[in-house]
């Protein structure tokens, strides 16, 4: 039976007539096997690196994020609109801006994220990326990262005060009005305060 030349080349220098197994033929069988299988290693873990690299900057935010230089005044009726648009699985509000962040008499400005966490972990979720303590947004707290709160030195339970720009001077004069007052006029100036720093609407 004729072989086929490169099957025939094949054998002829996998078993030479001399000895058995040639060993310049066992180096090079070898060779291309080690080769071959560290670039499979080595691509095995490029994918799964990248794969993992997209997963984890896929999660931390929204695929798509709708934005306007101003309010958006109307976003209930964008919100409706966007979630009617097929293969939209969710939307999530959320208004975010500049403030300056106090605590032991350390000041910094970051930006502040105002969510609705029932529908922000629709969206993103947000429980797996907590660190310390729990993803509690039910009353008067926040969650800070870790740069953040460890530029501050704030630890779980620690109270941390949080100015808005925009009504910067309003805040720090009812400040000054609070530390001067007493009896009712300091549960007045209390109130005033907490209108200006926590508006109901």
């Amino acid at each position: 039976m004729k072989l086929p030349f490169s099957l025939f080349l094949a054998l002829r220098y996998l078993k030479p007539k001399r000895t058995f197994l040639s060993i310049i033929t066992l180096i090079s069988v070898l060779g291309v096997m080690l080769g071959v299988t560290v670039l499979i290693l080595v691509i095995s873990v490029m994918t799964g690196f990248d794969r993992e690299l997209r997963q984890k900057v896929i999660d931390f935010d929204a695929h798509i994020l709708v934005t306007s230089e101003t309010t958006l005044n109307n976003w209930r009726e964008l919100t409706e609109k966007i979630r009617a648009i097929p293969r939209v699985v969710a939307t999530a509000p959320y208004v975010q801006g500049p403030v300056i962040v106090e605590h032991d008499e350390q000041r910094l400005a970051p930006l502040i994220r105002g969510i609705d966490p029932e529908q922000e972990e629709k969206v993103v979720s947000l429980q797996k990326f907590v660190k310390w303590g729990t993803l509690d947004l039910t009353s008067d707290t926040t969650v800070l990262g870790v740069e953040l709160a460890r530029q501050l030195n704030v630890r779980v339970g620690d109270k941390v005060t949080v100015y808005s720009p925009g009504n910067l001077s309003i805040v720090l004069d009812r400040i000054k009005k609070l530390e001067n007052a007493t009896g009712e006029e300091e549960k007045k100036a209390i109130e005033e305060l907490r209108e200006v720093v926590l508006p109901k609407d």
